[in-house]
């Protein structure tokens, strides 16, 4: 079981995305964190008696000049959780709830909501241990996940639904019983609102996005690697001189990466190569230059104290802190450099096909005149590749106007975080495409198996080794399923470079 401590450090990225992937953890509230819970909180509750408080003593939205007696205050905490809950949509994956709930509780302990402590110890219990709160996806749109909040808020005090923890995307019908109602929590006055404001889901998503456009990116330079090889490729396009020209950090990076991976290749049958090969570091490049910023971004938003109203130093402070543009261009620019880097292996991909390229038959074909091949990853790569284009349009371009006209503006960033998730999932059957055509072209070379490229091609032992027509689906999954062991084995032999 995983072991965190929340509250002390910055809790990052990496660190979330490794808990919500490996099942229950371990997490435990630092004392300082409990204490900066604790002076929120009460800060809170003397402001509420003496001023007006957002949320609290009002309404919220276009209801916020409308006043709420104390005797009120608790019901309409519960009031507020259930109208804004919505329950629409399908049901998040375990690993984003997971990662909500650790985000949100790494913002409690910043000490800016006025949460209650009994809060924050639910969402450390249920992360512990037992079944998760069934989140569903419809309703945020970039100016805090209300009803995904409000969701959870109804799930922690026994009238929301919950399901096992292994359940990807739970249907109503697999839903668990909720904890025992000692586990529960009764809502409080001022819970509601502290509780939703809040873009913890969008990070999770984000965060989850970010590790797997990472990960491919190493996965993409092996399968570029590969075609290299199989291409006879001009090492000149990865020299250093280059790099040291137009100092890029991404471009200088992939660079010097690709150096390794391309050692003992055969001499280069070009002097210029197409452009997959040849201008490679700085699409590369552009894509580990924007999963960097993304990283930057999340790794403030998740520890961030950014609900409304702030409580700080004692102060109330009504503010828009919570809009998340910063974090819907990051995304944006993620998605957007995904597009040209899938691009390119598509695009090498019908390059291993061309005689003139690869020195083999049209299409890798061996069979009868006429044969095709792998000619179909080619129609196979551009569908994926067009479903990548329509994720990769910025969610930032859209408007909306609510509340009385009183929002007049929203970042889509929780729109933003669902189009990287699936964003990556197109990429990841362009290079598992671009693989399996690489390994097929190499071994129709009879290329040896030795060298840098060694552990990378070991990985593909399992492809079909007949040459004839046949379907490619099955070593096309191979391929993808082996994605992670290819990133892995090109940050082994790149480290070691």
């Amino acid at each position: 079981m995983t072991a965190l401590l929340i509250g002390d450090e910055p809790l990052t990225p990496e660190a979330v995305v490794a808990a919500a992937r490996g099942g229950t953890i371990d997490v435990e509230l630092s004392a300082a964190a409990c204490d900066r819970i604790a002076r929120s909180h009460a800060a809170a509750e003397a402001a509420a008696e003496q001023r007006t408080v957002y949320g609290r003593t009002t309404g919220v939205g276009a209801n916020r000049h409308d006043p709420v007696p104390a005797s009120d205050r608790r019901a309409h905490s519960v009031r507020l959780l259930r109208s804004h809950a919505g329950g629409v949509g399908d049901a998040l994956p375990a690993e984003v709830v997971a990662a909500t709930l650790l985000i949100r509780l790494a913002q409690m302990a910043a000490g800016g909501g006025g949460h209650r402590a009994e809060i924050a110890d639910a969402l450390a219990g249920i992360l512990r241990a037992g079944p998760l709160p069934v989140l569903r996806d419809l309703g945020a749109i970039g100016t805090g996940d209300i009803t995904l909040m409000a969701q959870l808020g109804l799930a922690l005090s026994g009238e929301g639904e919950w399901a096992p923890r292994a359940a990807v995307a739970p249907l109503r019908s697999s839903v668990v019983p909720p904890p025992d109602a000692g586990a529960r929590i009764t809502i409080e006055a001022g819970d509601a609102l502290a509780l939703m404001s809040s873009n913890a889901a969008t990070h999770a998503a984000a965060a989850l996005a970010w590790a797997d456009a990472r990960e491919l990116l190493d996965a993409g330079l092996g399968t570029a690697a590969l075609t290299f090889h199989a291409l006879a490729g001009n090492r000149e396009a990865f020299a250093p001189q280059l790099a040291a020209a137009r100092p890029l950090p991404g471009l200088a990076d992939v660079s010097e990466r690709l150096r390794v991976l391309t050692e003992g290749a055969p001499a280069p049958a070009r002097v210029q190569d197409p452009f997959g090969l040849r201008c490679l570091p700085p699409v590369a490049g552009a894509l580990h230059a924007a999963a960097t910023g993304l990283h930057g971004v999340l790794a403030v938003e998740i520890n961030a104290a950014a609900e409304n109203p702030l409580i700080a130093g004692g102060e109330v402070l009504h503010h828009g802190g919570f809009h998340a543009a910063p974090c819907a261009l990051a995304l944006d620019t993620l998605r957007l450099a995904l597009v040209p880097f899938a691009s390119m292996s598509a695009a090498r991909l019908a390059h291993l096909m061309e005689p003139g390229l690869s020195g083999l038959p049209a299409f890798l074909s061996v069979d009868a005149p006429g044969s095709s091949g792998v000619l179909i990853a080619e129609y196979l790569a551009a569908d994926a590749l067009a479903r990548l284009r329509a994720e990769a349009v910025p969610a930032v371009l859209g408007t909306v106007a609510i509340s009385r006209g009183l929002e007049e503006h929203a970042s889509f960033a929780w729109q933003a975080a669902g189009q990287a998730r699936r964003a990556v999932l197109h990429l990841r059957t362009v290079l598992a495409l671009e693989w399996v055509v690489a390994e097929r072209a190499l071994r129709m070379q009879g290329a040896p198996v030795g060298g840098v490229l060694g552990p990378l091609r070991a990985l593909a032992t399992g492809f079909d080794a007949r040459l004839e027509d046949r379907p490619i689906g099955p070593d096309v999954a191979l391929a993808d399923a082996a994605l992670p062991a290819l990133a892995r084995s090109v940050r082994a032999a790149t480290a070691s470079g």
